[in-house]
């Protein structure tokens, strides 16, 4: 094969590639039915989020006494963090798919998911300066975008009382 069929096999596969690759982008997508959790973005919060919160940013009034104490912390810190991802994807609740549809819900919720690593890693350390970090930050975004989201009625009074505060431990 001479050198010019060689040019015109390798125009001709260039060429067919193209037109697969236009004729493919053309085909209607096809469609995927959208993920909900099983509960409102609030049951998420007020059982998963507040729960698993709370402790982390406590523990620097409280300092860890034991193995356990940390090993417990770390895990609440992880389950946080999968609460924070959680948050990114609509639930039952009537504002659900607006929150999650919004920028600033999917950067609030990414946040805290970082936070919480970060806690995990501060358990693991066994290092409460760092635990202490990581619940100001946690503290932080819950309340920016309880700010920006949900002003009024934070748990909705799910499970009754609110997050413990400094005077009631």
């Amino acid at each position: 094969m001479n050198t010019l069929h060689r040019r015109i096999l390798n125009v001709s596969g260039i060429t067919a590639l193209v037109m697969l690759a236009v004729l493919s982008a053309c085909q209607p997508a096809q469609e995927t039915e959208a993920f909900t959790l099983p509960v409102s973005i609030n049951e998420v919060m007020a059982s998963l989020i507040n729960h698993s919160a709370d402790p982390i940013w406590i523990a620097a009034w409280r300092n860890p006494r034991s193995e356990r104490d940390w090993r417990e912390l770390e895990h609440l810190a992880r389950q946080l963090q999968i609460g924070g991802a959680l948050l990114t994807i609509p639930g039952t609740g009537p504002a659900d798919k607006q929150w999650t549809g919004r920028a600033e819900w999917q950067q609030f919720s990414m946040q805290l998911s970082s936070a919480a690593g970060r806690a995990v890693n501060a358990a693991r350390s066994k290092d409460i300066e760092l635990i202490s970090r990581a619940g100001d930050e946690i503290v932080a975004v819950c309340e920016a975008c309880h700010t920006d989201f949900k002003p009024d009625l934070p748990t909705m009074n799910i499970y009754g009382e609110l997050s413990p505060t400094a005077d009631n431990i």
